[in-house]
Parts: C-alpha cells; structure tokens; sequence
C-alpha cells in the first residue's frame, strides 16, 4: 500500500472522530448513542492504522485506548 493510502485513512479518522464531537455538540446525537460510539470507534481504528504506518507511537496507543473505551460504550448501550 501507498503512503497515499495511510494519509487518507488518517485523514478519514479524524473526519469521523470531529464529526462526532461535532453532532453531539449540536445535538444531533447523544454521548450514550450507538452512532456516537461508532463515529468515533471507526475514526480511531483508522487513526491506528495511520499512527502505526507512520511510526507515531503516542497517537497509535492513544487511538487503541480510544477504541476500547468506544466498544465498551457500544456494549452498554445495548
């Protein structure tokens, strides 16, 4: 894969994780909603990706933790 491809995931990411602090700040979704915790588990997972391609252990690590608090906020909000 192309470095292309690794910024444009990063790119992705972050998009995904602005958007969901963005909804919730207009009130178009809800901190404990399943959009919420998905905006921002998808976001992350592409931010690791990007992190590791880039060597950029402090963001890789930060987007893992960030993943795991996601999934348990998708678990309890089933």
């Amino acid at each position: 894969m192309t470095d292309k491809y690794f910024e444009i995931t990063g790119w992705i990411g972050f998009i995904l994780i602005i958007s969901a602090y963005f909804f919730v700040t207009l009130s178009f979704l809800v901190v404990d909603s399943a959009g919420y915790h998905l905006l921002n588990l998808a976001g992350a997972l592409c931010m690791v990706v990007n992190a590791r391609h880039n060597k950029a252990k402090p963001l890789f690590w930060l987007n893992v933790v960030w993943s795991l608090i996601a999934v348990i906020g998708l678990i309890q909000t089933t």
